[in-house]
């Protein structure tokens, strides 16, 4: 199954930083992006660069391509084509094509190409094999259900969106940690008789997907408890030979690349940090039991930095 990696603006703007100071060296007269997936990074790369934007449009289902700026580049102008994306289909050649009949040698940059693409850019990030570049532009266009399309879709994207919820904190009351402690038995019985909670997020439920720190072993009983209660969507439960309970996050996050969920419910304000920290372009909702906010969350580089630090010395101690 193809996996999400995700390409955030963060990420987009550290690609791009990593290239200003070579692409001034190489006197471009202008900046020309693709609408819509490249004026994002369109604009980043012009004011980086001092240069004037302008931008292609591009119809898929005629292979049309044709300004969708009012002013045009200068003729025989050099220009840095930028795209979110080269793929496998025809958007990139096609607008490649057209710049070079008009009279224009374009220097290519994508954020991200893989092995299937038909043009290779001058500059950009090969994807990892297996992978699917996720942008927040289009986050919905990762699911299967914008797939299906063609890229053709007939619809909003937002129609096209993956929904996911956690379980305990959502569906019904979580057990404080201790009672587990004290007597697991005892406390698993107790959350097998829980009652759903009476105030839910403000969605349809009952066929949504569920990835839940609960264990595999506990699978049994969690699935008799969503069946009682008329919860029928995919449940996906935390392996312990690879995720530890204190690694319910990580468990989460990967589920969510691995099934390219686009948005994710949380219960736990700090598993939601962590899991927004993981996977950047999904929306992570932390859900507080009366309202439902959304999280963003990058590791500061300051305390990044003292973090690595401190290992180091740690290391250098047990040497």
């Amino acid at each position: 199954m193809t996996r999400a990696y995700s390409c955030d603006y963060y990420w987009v703007e550290s690609l791009i930083g990593g290239y200003v100071s070579r692409w001034r060296l190489m006197g471009f007269d202008a900046v020309v992006a693709i609408a819509r997936g490249g004026l994002a990074p369109g604009v980043m790369v012009s004011t980086a660069l001092s240069l004037p934007l302008h931008a292609l449009s591009y119809d898929r289902a005629t292979r049309r391509v044709s300004w969708f700026t009012q002013q045009t580049p200068a003729a025989g102008a050099r220009m840095l084509l930028v795209e979110d994306i080269a793929g496998r289909g025809t958007t990139l050649s096609d607008s490649v094509d057209f710049l070079r009949r008009h009279g224009f040698q374009p220097k290519i940059f994508t954020l991200a190409w893989d092995d299937q693409s038909r043009v290779v850019p001058d500059f950009g990030f090969q994807i990892p094999a297996g992978c699917r570049a996720w942008f927040p532009w289009e986050r919905e266009s990762i699911t299967d259900a914008f797939g299906a399309t063609g890229n053709l879709p007939d619809r909003p994207e937002h129609d096209y969106a993956s929904w996911a919820m956690d379980l305990d904190g959502i569906l019904l009351p979580d057990i404080p940690e201790e009672h587990y402690l004290h007597d697991l038995e005892a406390a698993l019985l107790r959350r097998d008789a829980l009652e759903p909670h009476a105030t839910l997020p403000n969605r349809d439920l009952r066929s949504l997907p569920i990835v839940t720190g609960r264990p595999e072993q506990d699978r049994a009983r969690t699935q008799a408890w969503l069946d009682r209660h008329g919860f029928s969507g995919r449940l996906i439960m935390r392996d312990e030979s690879r995720y530890t309970a204190a690694q319910t996050a990580r468990h989460k996050a990967q589920a969510i690349i691995e099934q390219r969920y686009t948005h994710f419910i949380e219960s736990d304000a700090i598993q939601a940090l962590e899991i927004a920290s993981q996977v950047k372009v999904a929306r992570v909702l932390w859900w507080n039991g009366t309202r439902a906010m959304a999280v963003y969350a990058h590791e500061a580089p300051e305390m990044a930095a003292a973090r690595a630090a401190a290992a180091v010395l740690a290391q250098a101690d047990t040497a």
